[in-house]
């Protein structure tokens, strides 16, 4: 506690810094999973559907996960919260790459959901509590850019190893690879409580749950989340076997990917820095309006190598640009003391919508042989995100009001 006293500017830089390697490393390396797709499938001998449905599953209790695993943040620490999924994630990795059947992967896959559901939420809280009001979004912005550039790196790396030695070896990796958070985990833990942030914070979880479900703009905004899951789910999941089936060549979708992950960069610090002075629920519903034009483009237009590419650079500044505003948005509405957990739960909608983007995409082409209803499917969600969005009320609960007025 005395550290954090005497040295709150350099325990914020640590904190903020901590959050960001953890979340590239997470997120670069899940966004690596659709490159495993064809190698494993074959090795397996299964279908489509049935990896989607894996990958599926793993989502959806990662989505599980985000809301426990916030609330035990907030509760008891981030350092300790954050040093047992980095285990977990380690076990699923190495699991994987041990795979021989089908229960090897849905087990590997369900447990690497569940080792790095809450990581995203609970760094971007971490942040939150770290740094001023007034530049929150912008810090939050520069987090989810971390976890963007993580796609950057780690896709292409991942690609190379599995293409060169085999997805086996590109598994064990990948294990070794999320050692590093391990370490990260201790920094987080100079992250400052809640009650360090608020004082007067008398409410309990379940008080805090009534209220957030009581609140018709944080329902908004969770139904809402739920097509970003659905979307970037299935680009990520099966993109690369889409650009296979048509003939485009294995490296173009593992810098399609990585490409995502670098213009994503842009994307969330622009976002990150436009959500501290616009309003944040009209950005999300332009920023998802834009997605679906940009799906219904890439469905007529021809695909080539170039066209793919410019595809995907333009989808990386859409990709995951709508995290800092959602947090942000809840961090307005309820304050930060259980931002954690209320983001994890909208992050559980988030994977609900990621559970079904990535089964769907696999059920639909193994039905029909092609990705064409997804894309259409993806084009109409975006719409509706948009329409969702544009009713939310960004304004501090009665709660907020009487703490400012209340005397410490």
């Amino acid at each position: 506690m005395i550290t954090k006293i005497k040295n709150k500017k350099i325990n914020s830089i640590l904190v903020i810094c901590a959050g960001g390697i953890t979340v590239l490393i997470t997120l670069g390396l899940n966004h690596s999973n659709g490159l495993y797709l064809l190698p494993i499938t074959n090795h397996l001998n299964i279908g489509r559907e049935l990896y989607g449905l894996a990958g599926a599953f793993g989502i959806l209790f990662s989505g599980i996960g985000a809301p426990v695993f916030g609330g035990f943040a907030d509760k008891y620490g981030v350092g300790k919260t954050v040093f047992v999924m980095a285990i977990l994630q380690i076990i699923s990795w190495a699991w994987l790459g041990n795979a021989n059947s089908s229960l090897d992967l849905f087990g590997s896959r369900i447990l690497m959901g569940f080792g790095s559901s809450g990581v995203v939420g609970i760094a971007l809280a971490a942040t939150g509590r770290s740094v001023s009001t007034g530049n929150r979004s912008l810090f939050v912005g520069l987090i989810m850019a971390s976890g963007s550039f993580g796609q950057f790196i780690m896709v292409p790396m991942i690609n190379l190893i599995l293409t060169t030695y085999g997805w086996v070896n590109a598994s064990f990796v990948a294990s070794i690879l999320v050692i590093p958070i391990i370490l990260m985990a201790y920094f987080l833990s100079l992250t400052p409580s809640a009650l360090e942030n608020n004082s007067t914070q008398k409410q309990t979880v379940k008080e805090a749950l009534t209220e957030a479900f009581k609140n018709r703009s944080y329902n908004l905004l969770t139904l809402g989340f739920f097509v970003c899951g659905f979307h970037v789910t299935f680009v990520a999941t099966h993109l690369p076997a889409f650009l296979e089936d048509k003939s485009i060549p294995n490296e173009v979708a593992g810098w399609a990917l990585a490409l995502i992950g670098l213009f994503n960069i842009v994307g969330t610090i622009t976002y990150g820095y436009l959500g501290s002075r616009l309003s944040k629920k009209n950005l999300l519903s332009i920023l998802y309006t834009l997605r679906s034009v940009l799906f219904l483009l890439f469905i007529l237009s021809p695909k080539t190598n170039l066209s793919v590419l410019i595809f995907a650079s333009v989808l990386g500044i859409l990709w995951l640009s709508t995290v800092p505003l959602t947090n942000g948005i809840i961090a307005d509405i309820f304050g930060q003391s259980y931002t954690s957990m209320l983001f994890g739960i909208t992050l559980l909608s988030h994977h609900i919508g990621s559970f079904l983007g990535s089964w769907l995409g696999g059920r639909f082409f193994d039905y029909y042989g092609s990705y064409d209803p997804v894309w259409w499917i993806c084009v109409a969600l975006g719409f509706a995100a948009a329409i969702v969005h544009y009713p939310i009320v960004i304004k501090p609960v009665v709660r907020l009001k009487k703490e400012i007025l209340s005397p410490n």
